[in-house]
């Protein structure tokens, strides 16, 4: 027949002879399809095996010894657990959905599949309608109307109605990618993120692309939903959804048995304890309290945490982790703490506080922590010396007092005197201007932890100043003679505050100068300090043993007021 010329009715009966061939080739026998069931059903109870693991991680959640640490933890595996279970409620209606299309009781598209579920779960394969021996699924290599239902009609493009593999896979996607994406924020204020080992599986498993297959060298891309779901057996297709399920109750199962190990797994390991005292303030006063947290502190001794602190001030209010580029950790001691030593030479007075940064390797790689070194004040070295019995303020000059609070910044002491007044200078220096009455009562408040804190008060007594002594030609009210030829040659009048600690500037305003001769008075005045012309003819005139007389001696004072000094009695010699 080969090579000869057939007719008609050859070229039927051979084209007929093809066609069996094919079909024969696609029947896909009955005890392959009854394999497919009994992988359905095996699947299904691996599936429960997963939720088995899952259900022991929300036990260890819930029963933890410390439950406010395992909380955030406990609520985020409900969490997973609820998304997990949407997704194969999902799964099982679809299941249903096919069935009923592949026993030709649902047209594609319609709603009317719910037969094929039993309190809200689609029987498998060999399930039995409810009192009957009769199985559900008669139609195992039913592959056309399922293939409607998942994929359509064109082998190149799968739609993407609902009910289709178009929406599994991006409902597999989706859960994919939130179980990624799964942190917790733990009562600690840390982060815990999902294990990158875990998340690497989750891609491989919850892959979709494409694949290459065919012979060496004319591989062609097969789109994943057509190798899954083009028609394939009914038989073939319940296996194919249940290993989906599967998939999504072993990663939920992962996912919770990560959170439960997590709660501890999260946390430091230490080694040592010690007691610790934090002090509220540095500088106490009487009458006040001392305040302090006390905490236990644990360490790991054998891993001890690199810590690096700022060489500049910390403003306060920059909260960014320190950068530590070009920084050197602190030397840590025999008992695994970093020690802080910080020279104050080059520092300025007052408050300091400083920025630092721990480095710890943790649970889940390095941690960094940013601590802040309580604010300490740096003072110059202080002695305080009162001698009592001679606080004494002058009237009428700029009393100069040193005021300060040993560890409280200059800016945050202020000082009163009622009655008189009182200026700040630099450096807690103030002046002090008495006006009238006979004492002064200093107080003194400082600011200390944000509090106005009252000191105490400082008596002094008021004085008026000195009388000044007048000198004419260096001699004094003490002495008694003065050489002729210098009191002929004087000047003036000269005043001095001798042996007084301010300096004070006084000058003589007018004087009167008495002369005796031949028994006669002679009286000449001067309104200035100078000798005048009339006085300097009369002393030229002097003799030895003679007498001269310098009275009303008039001073003016610092404050502009005028004072009478003692006079001079000289004799010539």
């Amino acid at each position: 027949m080969a090579g000869g010329k057939e007719t008609p009715r050859q070229k039927m009966i051979g084209m007929m002879y093809l066609v069996l061939t094919a079909l024969l080739a696609l029947n896909v026998s009955k005890e392959i399809l009854d394999a497919f069931t009994q992988v359905d059903t095996g699947v299904r109870q691996t599936s429960e095996v997963a939720e088995a693991k899952a259900m022991a991680g929300l036990s260890v959640l819930s029963s933890s010894s410390n439950p406010e640490k395992a909380k955030p933890f406990l609520n985020k595996a409900n969490e997973v657990g609820a998304k997990a279970d949407e997704l194969i409620a999902y799964l099982n209606e679809l299941k249903a959905r096919t069935i009923a299309v592949s026993e030709g009781d649902l047209p594609p598209g319609d709603n009317k599949y719910g037969e094929y579920m039993i309190d809200g779960i689609t029987v498998g394969l060999n399930d039995k309608k409810p009192d009957s021996d009769d199985y559900y699924v008669t139609k195992k290599d039913e592959n056309q109307n399922n293939t409607s239902l998942l994929f359509g009609s064109d082998p190149q493009k799968p739609h993407d109605k609902e009910w289709s593999a178009t929406e599994l896979k991006g409902k597999l996607e989706a859960y994919r990618d939130y179980l990624k994406s799964v942190t917790v924020k733990e009562v600690t204020g840390n982060t815990w993120k999902m294990p990158e080992g875990l998340k690497a599986s989750f891609d491989e498993i919850f892959s979709y692309e494409p694949t290459m297959e065919g012979p060496k060298g004319d591989e062609k891309e097969v789109l994943w939903e057509y190798k899954n779901f083009y028609h394939m057996p009914l038989a073939a297709l319940m296996p194919i959804m249940s290993k989906f399920q599967l998939d999504v109750e072993n990663a939920k199962a992962d996912v919770i048995t990560a959170l439960s190990t997590g709660v501890e797994g999260s946390s430091y390991k230490f080694t040592n304890l010690a007691a610790m005292v934090i002090p509220k303030s540095n500088y106490i006063l009487r009458g006040d309290s001392f305040a302090a947290e006390i905490l236990l502190a644990a360490y790991d001794g054998t891993n001890p945490p690199r810590t690096y602190v700022q060489t500049t001030d910390w403003n306060g209010s920059d909260s960014s982790l320190l950068d530590v580029a070009g920084l050197e950790a602190l030397p840590i001691n025999e008992r695994g703490l970093g020690e802080l030593k910080l020279g104050t030479r080059g520092m300025g007075l007052g408050d300091h506080s400083y920025k630092g940064l721990i480095e710890y390797d943790g649970p889940q790689g390095t941690e960094k922590i940013p601590v802040y070194i309580p604010p300490f004040t740096v003072a110059e070295p202080a002695l305080v010396v009162s001698p009592t019995a001679m606080n004494v303020f002058y009237r009428g000059l700029p009393n100069p007092v040193e005021i300060s609070v040993p560890g409280v910044p200059q800016d945050k002491v202020q000082a009163t005197c009622a009655g008189h007044s009182m200026t700040k200078g630099s450096n807690g220096e103030w002046i002090v201007k008495p006006g009238k009455g006979k004492d002064a009562k200093i107080s003194v408040s400082a600011e200390i932890d944000g509090k106005k804190v009252n000191m105490g008060t400082k008596e002094f007594r008021i004085k008026n100043i000195p009388d000044p002594v007048p000198q004419f030609n260096g001699k004094s009210p003490k002495d008694n003679t003065i050489k002729l030829s210098d009191a002929q040659n004087a000047a003036g009048l000269r005043a001095a505050m001798d042996d007084f600690l301010f300096d004070v500037k006084v000058s003589v305003v007018e004087f009167t100068m008495v002369f005796t001769r031949d028994g006669q008075v002679i009286e000449k005045k001067s309104t200035s300090n100078k000798v005048t012309s009339e006085m300097q003819a009369n002393l030229k005139k002097l003799k030895r043993g003679q007498k001269v007389y310098i009275n009303n001696i008039m001073v003016k004072m610092p404050d502009g007021s005028k004072r009478k000094v003692a006079n001079i009695t000289l004799k010539c010699v």
